[in-house]
């Protein structure tokens, strides 16, 4: 879907920069190198992750290689990569994109709301346009993490659950919002996983081993217009290519 649409998406919207999740780009669980390659040479400027970063043991040793690549900001600092990076889009504006995790029922990690001040501390303040990949399980850390940025960042966009969200919106002081963007991924499944596997999953409750479905593809992403003066979002709206 991405290889087939990407390019044209991109022209039809004028889009200046393109941020896209990889976390689970091989099969379902991690990314390796030249799968990260491939999404770069589609058109993906960035590529932020989450909890399924460290699947792919390879992809180590990429992390400071590639800093396009991004993991969540808020893992051990001594862990290899970066949760932020900026970018110089298309049309030659500086952007700063950030990754963060959430902490309600994920693995215990750094507190991401602190992380976000002291990322946005560290950033030049020349650099207006903000973007950050929440990745988090449930809404309410989503949308606190939504608010406690309004004004401070121009999109917080979630990622994770794999179902995009109709909470699309611009917050009071500019930050432009979404839950949950979805997934790209086959959608006649269970949140990406064969249906059958998952269904004896739940019926047995035995460790299945999960593997993705192959029917049903679907592409879904979140357009983010933002005045560059400001750093303030002026618009967003759903993309879904079925």
């Amino acid at each position: 879907m991405v290889a087939r649409h990407l390019r044209a998406i991109v022209a039809s919207e004028n889009i200046h920069l393109t941020i896209a999740n990889g976390e689970n780009a091989a099969g379902g669980f991690g990314i390796t190198p030249p799968l990260a390659d491939e999404l770069f040479g589609y058109g993906i400027d960035v590529l932020t992750t989450g909890n399924h970063i460290w699947d792919k043991k390879e992809i180590y040793d990429y992390l400071p290689r590639q800093p396009r690549l991004l993991r969540p900001a808020n893992y051990a600092a001594e862990l290899p990569g970066a949760g932020v990076i900026t970018v110089r889009a298309s049309n030659g504006v500086d952007c700063a994109v950030m990754n963060l995790q959430g902490r309600v029922y994920m693995p215990s990690l750094d507190c991401p709301f602190r992380k976000s001040d002291a990322l946005l501390l560290a950033l030049p303040a020349e650099v207006k346009v903000r973007f950050v990949d929440f990745h988090a399980e449930v809404t309410s850390e989503k949308l606190a993490m939504g608010w406690y940025l309004d004004g401070r960042v121009s999109a917080v966009i979630g990622t994770h659950t794999h179902v995009p969200t109709a909470d699309t919106r611009i917050l009071p002081n500019g930050t432009a919002y979404q839950s949950d963007a979805g997934m790209t991924g086959p959608y006649h499944s269970i949140i990406g996983v064969d249906t059958d596997i998952a269904l004896r999953r739940f019926l047995t409750q035995l460790p299945i081993r999960m593997e993705a479905a192959r029917h049903g593809a679907e592409l879904h992403a979140v357009v983010v217009e933002v005045d560059e003066s400001t750093g303030r979002a002026t618009a967003i709206r759903r993309v879904a290519v079925t």
